[in-house]
């Protein structure tokens, strides 16, 4: 899990014009200044490495980093169980 919230962490710091350290898990994005576009951009980065697709209908219920990459990583790992 680490090496996808530090993937994670960089693909966000990239399109924020922000370094990697200033992003820890509790950080919102609220404090970051980042907006649903933002978000969404991170999810489609993240579904092209990883090749999935992750539900969007849920994925405004996270107002932090780190509870967002928890339930993407999640998803993740229940695609993997199930193929």
């Amino acid at each position: 899990m680490q090496e996808f919230i530090e993937l994670a962490r960089k693909i966000l710091a990239e399109q924020l014009d922000r370094e990697p350290q200033e992003i820890v898990m509790e950080t919102t994005f609220e404090e970051l200044d980042a907006d649903s576009i933002d978000i969404v951009e991170l999810i489609m980065a993240l579904e092209d490495i990883y090749d999935v697709e992750f539900p969007e209908e849920d994925l405004e219920d996270f107002p932090a980093f780190g509870s967002l990459v928890q339930a993407l990583y999640s998803y993740i790992q229940k695609v993997k169980d199930e193929q």
